[in-house]
């Protein structure tokens, strides 16, 4: 049988109605004794006790296995276990009579379908019971018949209407079987005595008992009235509280979709991103080598020296935006902050300072370097050098002949400084929120220099953020830039 969802809220509040309608029969049991005990010493009702005190030993008892039975239903539910032991089934033609009535797409669980079994019964034995305590305690002289009225209205809270009314066509049968019976001596009459006398109305007694009768069945109504509301109330708010949740789950699935939807639209720029710095190198090496290759002896040796220097050059221009997207990847890693140990900035510094002074130097570039003494911190070595050798490239790039580079290593509370400034062409206002964009070289940069993979200051940017630093630029057009990061300590 294929799987479907069963109705669990409902299932569940069956059976907690059943044990709802086990508490107030044990309360009417109890009330049936005070009642049979009160009349005869009190009120005068010559009454046998005998058969009563059976019907209400039969009616305890059956309440005793009922409750037992929903006990076993309820541990069943607690421990995730189906009513059959078999996975899902649904409620069978009876029970799908006794049910209230669901949506097209709804259908109860085998589980629901034996509680509302359970309740059916219940009320059926109920009825039949309460018509034999009438017969024994007066007949139709008896004013507790309402009492019918009373588990009609439990009929209707439990079961479907179709249902309520066959228990209301069994009341009306049982008990004109039995007044019939009585009037044509098909049964036995047991007259309460006291009740049917012309005078009856002048005995305090009679009077008294009425009205305590009429208040108990008034306030058993309203007891049951109330408990009609109070559960369409928890309901309704049980309701609000859910479609609330579901609105800010849907508000969150929502946001949710949409930061996928940002994050796929960025990774696909991304990758056309990447497409394209590789594709310029690459057209250009397979161009120049194709050349050489289709006429290797027609060509003179220089044209053919100039397509091989042009290949090598792209190459390398290939080779560097892969190691930066590689190193832009490590940066960005989870790794890197297991990777974290001691490291004194000093010696992180210095051979990357040694490896870019040839090219400082070459660009007539003044590079002056001070370090404090700077106490040992936790980080990432190869992510620092990373970070350290694109700030000082980046200046020393940017800065023209004849200018200068400051590298300057510092202690701050809390942490590590590393700034480093430069008397570069600068960076205009409007381009300063774009820098750390993957490819980003804006217009002055690329007029400057040419070739440059616009990675530097994304990869300065995701060491920072893993070390949980901050970092910060100014920067003026003609006079240069000054960039400060702050690593913690730890």
């Amino acid at each position: 049988m294929p799987e479907r969802p069963a109705v669990l809220p409902a299932t569940q509040e069956l059976i907690a109605r059943i044990a709802w309608l086990g508490r107030l029969r044990s309360l009417a049991a109890a009330g049936v004794l005070v009642f049979v005990e009160v009349g005869r010493r009190t009120l005068g009702f010559q009454l046998d006790p005998r058969p009563i005190y059976a019907l209400v030993v039969l009616l305890a008892g059956y309440n005793l296995a009922v409750a037992l039975t929903y006990r076993a239903m309820r541990r069943r539910r607690h421990s995730g276990q189906s009513a059959s032991g078999a996975g899902w089934q649904p409620a069978g033609p009876l029970a799908r009579f006794l049910l209230p009535r669901l949506g097209p797409d709804m259908v109860y669980d085998r589980e629901a379908g034996q509680a509302a079994v359970m309740a059916g019964s219940q009320i059926a034995a109920d009825l039949l019971i309460l018509a034999a305590l009438l017969h024994f305690s007066g007949g139709v002289e008896n004013p507790l018949r309402a009492l019918f009225v009373l588990h009609l209205i439990i009929s209707g809270i439990l079961l479907s209407r179709s249902a309520t009314y066959l228990f209301a066509t069994l009341g009306v049968a049982l008990y004109a079987a039995m007044v019939l019976g009585e009037l044509y001596g098909v049964l036995p009459h047991y007259p309460l005595s006291a009740h049917w006398r012309p005078d009856a109305y002048l005995d305090p007694r009679l009077v008294g008992t009425h009205l305590f009768l009429f208040g108990v069945l008034l306030y058993v109504a309203a007891y049951l009235g109330s408990e009609i509301e109070t559960r369409l109330r928890w309901r309704e708010r049980y309701v609000v509280a859910l479609a609330r949740e579901l609105a800010q789950k849907s508000d969150r699935a929502e946001a949710a979709y949409q930061e996928l939807r940002t994050v796929e639209r960025a990774q696909s720029e991304y990758m056309r991103k990447v497409a394209h710095e590789l594709r310029g190198p690459l057209g250009t090496i397979r161009t120049a080598l194709g050349v050489v290759l289709e006429t290797p002896s027609a060509m003179p040796r220089e044209k053919r020296l100039d397509l091989t220097r042009r290949a090598y050059r792209r190459s390398g221009e290939l080779a560097q935006v892969t190691q930066e997207l590689l190193t832009l990847a490590r940066a960005r890693s989870n790794s890197v902050a297991v990777m974290r140990s001691p490291l004194h900035p000093a010696a992180v510094a210095a051979p990357v300072i040694e490896e870019l002074r040839p090219q400082a130097e070459k660009k007539e570039v003044a590079l002056v370097v001070s370090t404090d003494a700077v106490p040992e911190i936790l980080g990432d070595a190869e992510g620092l050098a990373d970070l350290m050798s694109n700030l000082l490239s980046n200046a020393i790039r940017y800065t023209p002949s004849g200018g200068r580079v400051d590298f300057h290593l510092r202690q701050a509370e809390g942490g590590l400084v590393i700034e480093v400034a430069d008397t570069g062409i600068g960076i205009r206002q409007e381009d300063l929120p774009r820098i750390y964009e993957e490819f980003y070289r804006s217009r002055a940069a690329r007029e400057a220099v040419p070739d440059g993979t616009g990675l530097g200051m994304s990869i300065v940017r995701a060491v920072v953020e893993r070390h949980h630093g901050t970092i910060s630029v100014e920067s003026a057009v003609g006079t240069g830039t000054r960039v400060t990061v702050t690593i913690p300590r730890g």
